[in-house]
Formats: structure tokens, C-alpha cells, sequence
């Protein structure tokens, strides 16, 4: 079943796009499961039986962004070589985009670091942290890396240089092609012919079981979505689990 990424245009010809792409091979139906879009304020706290777990994560939480200062540093270039588990979730992250899409796709050679204050990561929310421990997720904060072509499993996907890409995104703007008179269809497609994709830095679990990552879809000012996801290693192959965690359309 093929799915990708919602486009919201403006207030006012949303509903005029969702109606005109719906038997358009460039609109597919939204990747993420309700769960994972639901906003951060809408997601359903955890039972009782987590109230304590629950403080422990966000005391910790706390903890950490106050060891990291008000203003969170530059982060800095992790050298050390991306692993063969995490090639493996950012592989995962893709195929679960693309789906059986055959569209190319622009990804990010730079990932970037995860976001705990930001309430559309969900970090906050101990669902999607349960079992990872909150130190685990410092160095995820403040690095990123370098990516080489070994995270792609498809050859319609290429690695490039999101400053370069970012120009080519404001220039497809969807709301400023139809602005000047292009269709619906024409302005769509080519917002996500150029439309960026970008991972973050990867959390692991002690054991190595869990992986916590984010990624994010930009193809316009009012284009886009992303979400962080929670994966398990199960009988070797990292899976993508239910945990309810941050998302985001615009």
C-alpha cells in the first residue's frame, strides 16, 4: 500500500488539494498510524502503573537539559563511523516512508540531533521512552553525522546537501507556484520532486534493543510532516513498534 507524506497548502485551499489529489499517483495516504500524529496534547497519558517510571524519565529529562545549559551548544560532528545497527534503522526509516513508491527522494547527508524540548518530538512522553534510558539520549542531543550511501536501500533515493536543497524547496514552494498560477497537481508534484528528507541522530537502549529516531519531510512553508519513532530488534531485523511518541503536519 503505497503512503508518503500529507501536503497542507493554506487554510483556505487545503481542502481544495486533499479533494484534487486523491486519484493523483503523486498524493498517497499518510505513512504514520494515528498514533503517531495525534498531537503531543491529544496523546493519552500513561496508566497509573507508570507514575513512577514516568517522573523518573522526565526528572531525568530535566536533569539533562540543565547539564546542557540554557542554550543548547552547536552540536558537534560525530567522526565515529555510523554502525551496522544504525544503517540498519535508518534503512528501516526509509523503506517505511517510501513504502512501495517508486518516486525519488531527496535525503538529508546530515542528520540532525534529536529534540527533547521540542513538544512535536515527543520525548516527553514516557510511552515512547519506556525501557530506554534517558542517558542514552545525551550524545543523540548534541551530535550528528555525516551520512554515506550505505543508509539508502533504494536506487531512487540519493544523499545530498540540505543547505543546496533547501533553495530548491522555497523555489517549489506549493503556495507560491499556485500563486502564480500554476495547478494544484503541477505545484504538488514538483514540491515533491524536490521536497527534502531528513534523519536524526539514533538512541539506543542499553541492551541495544530499542532504537528512538526522528525524521522529517520538508517540500514548503505549509509542506510537510515527520514523527519519532521507536524500533526493536527482533530475531535480528529492527521493526518499527506502536509506541505513541511525537508527530507533526503543517
Amino acid at each position: 500500500m503505497k503512503r508518503g507524506a500529507i501536503i497542507g497548502i493554506s487554510a483556505l485551499t487545503v481542502l481544495i488539494i486533499l479533494a484534487a489529489l486523491q486519484s493523483s499517483k503523486y498524493f498517497h495516504s499518510a505513512l504514520l498510524t494515528p498514533s503517531e500524529l495525534v498531537p503531543k496534547g491529544s496523546i493519552m497519558r500513561p496508566p497509573m502503573a507508570w507514575a513512577d517510571d514516568c517522573s523518573k524519565i522526565r526528572r531525568a529529562l530535566a536533569l539533562s537539559n540543565k547539564s546542557a545549559g540554557s542554550g543548547r551548544e552547536k552540536p558537534i560532528r560525530n567522526t565515529t563511523p555510523v554502525s551496522a545497527d544504525e544503517v540498519a534503522v535508518y534503512r528501516a526509516v526509509l523503506r517505511r516512508w517510501v513504502a512501495n513508491d517508486r518516486t525519488s527522494l531527496n535525503v538529508s547527508a546530515r542528520t540532525f540531533p534529536l529534540d527533547d524540548t521540542s513538544p512535536s518530538s515527543g520525548l516527553s512522553e514516557c510511552e515512547c521512552l519506556k525501557g530506554i534510558q534517558v542517558e542514552s539520549l545525551l550524545s543523540a542531543f548534541r551530535s550528528f553525522h555525516n551520512l554515506t550511501p550505505d543508509i539508502l536501500p533504494g536506487k531512487n533515493m540519493r544523499l545530498v546537501d540540505a543547505n543546496q536543497q533547501a533553495i530548491l524547496v522555497a523555489n517549489n514552494d506549493p503556495e507560491r507556484k499556485m500563486g502564480k498560477g500554476e495547478s494544484v497537481k503541477d505545484a504538488v508534484k514538483s514540491a515533491f520532486a524536490t521536497g527534502l528528507f531528513s534523519v536524526s541522530e539514533i538512541a539506543f537502549d542499553k541492551e541495544h534493543r530499542h532504537a528512538l529516531v526522528s525524521y522529517r519531510f520538508w517540500c514548503g512553508s505549509l509542506c510537510g510532516s515527520g514523527a519519532t519513532l521507536v524500533f526493536e530488534k527482533v530475531d535480528g531485523e529492527w521493526r518499527s513498534t506502536d509506541r505513541m511518541c511525537g508527530g507533526w503536519i503543517s
